[in-house]
């Protein structure tokens, strides 16, 4: 009787081990359930060289993270939206559906300032951090969000250095032309008119167009050109940069032309190479750890990236990875503040990333070059 007991015992042990051995492989599946990012970026209309870019960045890092092993063990899911600047009404919608249907524990965009102002208030009241690609300080003017984040590059940095270049070049007088007095436009706008005096450089106008999507620069061309300023400041990209440039041709205006980053257009380039000799634009210096990055980039998706933020949105999915690791999967405010407390030199974009105290990329006085274009290239100027 004892016996039978003794055998009923070591049966029920491994019974009870079998259960076990044969449930591990469903428990370890419930542990590596799939942790979901949010991407917006333009995948269509205005914007969408960029955003498709900004897309594929973050799409790259997600990829190699996930065959690294993903985020302690659990894989990540990029879900990606099109929100573009000729579609803005729909950026709201767009960001609630990512937090409350996909259950996005954070969200790499939205593309531009202009996109990212509606969904300020909808991310701080989920408590979902966003990471800007390509966003600039003053989304945080008017009210501090805590939960939004910037992976672009300080354009303070990049005005300041076309200001020395246009000092250098003997230029003294400035007009602006901005599409619209609000967003992009209107910050690097700001930081042109307070750095400018500092290289003795004069705004003498400073024209508002009214329309982000307005191709018609004739009659802002027109009156700047009867100030006769040593140069024009514009914000132009693959839309619009050609047919400012040809209009600024055919009313005769005979200066040089400054710009962003963005004017480092592969499309521009294409379809007007020599108007673009005569455009200066600041643009940021390319790292190894970016020149490594362009090489898988281009192995990945069949040519090299065309756009800074390209790498940006690498970056800020590789933040949201360091963030969840240092949370143990945490999301909301835990995420939140290990984001806010990256230090790491492993940036492709910028080397070393880390934020200052409103959620904006330390950026380095040397971080950009300037740029212009020579026999159909662009290139790097000297001075």
């Amino acid at each position: 009787m004892k016996k039978h007991h003794y055998y009923i015992g070591i049966l029920g042990i491994l019974i009870l081990a079998i259960i076990i051995w044969t449930g591990a492989p469903t428990q370890k599946s419930s542990n590596a359930s799939v942790i979901k990012i949010g991407s917006i970026s333009a995948l269509t209309g205005v914007g969408v060289a960029i955003g498709d870019e900004e897309h594929k960045g973050a799409q790259l890092a997600v990829e190699e993270i996930n065959a690294s092993g993903g985020v302690l063990g659990h894989p990540l899911e990029l879900i990606a939206e099109d929100v573009s600047l000729d579609k803005l009404k729909t950026a709201p919608t767009v960001a609630e559906k990512l937090i409350s249907v996909d259950k996005v524990v954070a969200i790499v965009g939205p593309q531009w300032d202009e996109l990212a102002f509606p969904i300020l208030p909808i991310i701080e009241k989920a408590h979902v951090p966003t990471i800007g690609p390509d966003s600039s300080p003053k989304l945080q003017e008017a009210e501090i969000h805590s939960y939004f984040f910037s992976t672009w590059y300080d354009n303070r940095v990049g005005i300041r250095e076309l200001l020395r270049f246009a000092q250098k070049k003997g230029i003294r007088t400035l007009a602006i032309i901005k599409p619209v007095g609000a967003g992009f436009w209107q910050y690097t706008a700001d930081i042109m008119k307070s750095e400018a005096p500092a290289y003795n450089v004069k705004i003498i106008d400073e024209v508002d167009m009214g329309n982000p999507l307005s191709v018609d620069f004739k009659t802002p061309l027109v009156k700047i050109k009867q100030e006769n300023p040593d140069a024009i400041f514009i914000v132009s990209s693959d839309y619009n940069q050609c047919t400012f440039l040809k209009q600024a041709d055919q009313i005769g205006y005979a200066g040089i032309t400054l710009g962003t980053e963005s004017s480092g257009d592969p499309t521009s380039l294409s379809q007007c190479p020599k108007l673009l000799e005569k455009r200066y634009f600041s643009t940021p210096v390319q790292t190894e750890n970016y020149r490594a990055f362009a090489e898988r980039f281009k192995v990945h998706f069949g040519s090299y990236p065309k756009y800074p933020s390209a790498a940006t949105a690498y970056d800020g999915v590789m933040v949201v990875m360091k963030g969840l690791k240092a949370s143990k999967l945490v999301g909301g405010e835990a995420l939140r503040d290990a984001i806010a407390d990256t230090h790491t030199d492993s940036g492709v974009a910028l080397k070393s990333i880390s934020f200052n105290k409103i959620g904006f990329i330390e950026t380095p006085e040397d971080a950009f070059e300037i740029n212009t274009v020579k026999d159909a290239v662009f290139t790097k100027v000297s001075y």
